[in-house]
Order: C-alpha cells, then sequence, then structure tokens
C-alpha cells in the first residue's frame, strides 16, 4: 500500500466492523484474492481501486453486494466479461473505469443498471454504435468519454438524452461541427473537451462540477 494508507484487508475490517461504508485504495495491487473478500460486506457502497488487475471471475463477488453505488478500476482485465458482470450490481450510480478494454457489447449490458447517473470509461474498442448504448441509459446524467474513438455520427446520439446534463470528452475524434450540432440540441449542457471547459457552455464560470 501506499504510506500511511490502510491495506485492503483493513478496510475490509473497517467495513465489516460497521466504521466504514468505502474501501479506496491507490497504491496496493488489488486482484481476484481480494474481491474475494468482500462478499460478506452488505453496507459497502463505494470500492475504488487505483491499482486493479482483476477479471470477470473475482467481479462477480461484486454481485453480492446489496449496497454498492459507486465502482471505480483503474487496470485490470475490464472487456467484456467483466462488464456483464459488473452489470449484475443493479444498485450502481456512479461507474468509472478509465483504463478498460471493453466494447460496444460491453456497453450494452450496463443498459440494465437502471439507476446509473454518472458513467466514465476510456476503452478503445468502443465506437460510434456504441453511442447508441449509452443513448438508451435512461438514468445516465454525467458522461465522461476518455480516448475513445467516437466521431461526430456518434456523439449525435446522445442528443436523445433527456436526462444527460454533463458531458466531458477527451481525446476523441469529434470535430467543431459535431459540438455545434450537441448543443443546439441541448443548449444547457454542461461541456468539457480536452479537458477545458468549453465557452460555449452557457453555465461557463458558474458550474459545480
Amino acid at each position: 500500500p501506499t504510506p500511511g494508507e490502510p491495506t485492503f484487508r483493513e478496510l475490509v475490517e473497517q467495513v465489516r466492523r460497521g466504521e466504514a461504508t468505502e474501501i479506496v485504495t491507490t497504491g496496493e495491487s488489488i486482484g481476484d484474492e481480494e474481491l474475494m473478500l468482500l462478499a460478506d460486506l452488505p453496507a459497502l457502497k463505494h470500492l475504488a481501486s487505483e491499482n486493479f488487475h482483476g477479471t470477470a471471475i473475482g467481479l462477480q463477488a461484486l454481485t453480492e453486494l446489496p449496497s454498492l453505488q459507486r465502482l471505480q478500476l483503474r487496470g485490470g482485465e475490464l472487456g467484456d466479461r467483466a462488464i456483464a458482470v459488473i452489470a449484475g450490481c443493479a444498485k450502481l450510480k456512479n461507474l468509472n473505469l478509465p483504463d478498460a478494454q471493453f466494447s460496444d457489447v460491453g456497453l450494452a449490458a450496463l443498459k440494465s443498471l437502471t439507476q446509473l447517473e454518472q458513467l466514465r470509461f476510456h476503452s478503445p474498442n468502443v465506437s460510434d454504435k456504441g453511442l447508441t448504448q449509452i443513448a438508451e441509459m435512461k438514468s445516465l446524467r454525467f458522461l465522461h468519454l476518455i480516448a475513445v474513438p467516437v466521431t461526430d455520427e456518434g456523439l449525435a446520439h446522445l442528443e436523445s438524452m433527456e436526462r444527460l446534463e454533463s458531458f466531458y470528452i477527451d481525446d476523441s475524434l469529434i470535430t467543431d461541427q459535431g459540438i455545434e450540432r450537441l448543443l443546439k440540441a441541448k443548449p444547457r449542457l454542461h461541456l468539457h473537451i480536452n479537458q477545458q471547459h468549453s465557452d460555449r457552455d452557457p453555465s461557463h464560470g458558474t458550474h459545480p462540477h
């Protein structure tokens, strides 16, 4: 673990004793063996690992957590099989996968998360077609795409998202024309492009996030 940071097992015990509802690690490597320790933690609401190397097998333990609402995993084997397992975490509201490999098929599985409000991910295997799956996530309010190779064609699918209020996109293939079209359809959308707040956002300089 990072110096001064409790070990994963220590954090598990804190949740088990009712002293915490989250497990957040930065330096310690977390894999399937560690995930198996979570199976009897009904109070766990937030799990985050910045050094994840688990697989779909270990992630099965998360589907037994009735209170899990926030999940952040960086690294690991986060392909379509893993995403299909994560889609079984019915109470998820916030999903953050900044270093994944899933495809449009994986995105389709996430549509079963009817409470999902915030989705942030990187995957080089998601295409414009994948954004049609995101557009069908009716509860989604915040979306952040990191180096996902989508174009203006995919961006157009987001125009139909009634609840979408914040959109961040970094290192994509979109153009100014695509952005103009999206903002014409959603003039109140909070927008960041390549880590910069768009000056075409009507809330420029006043937004809370």
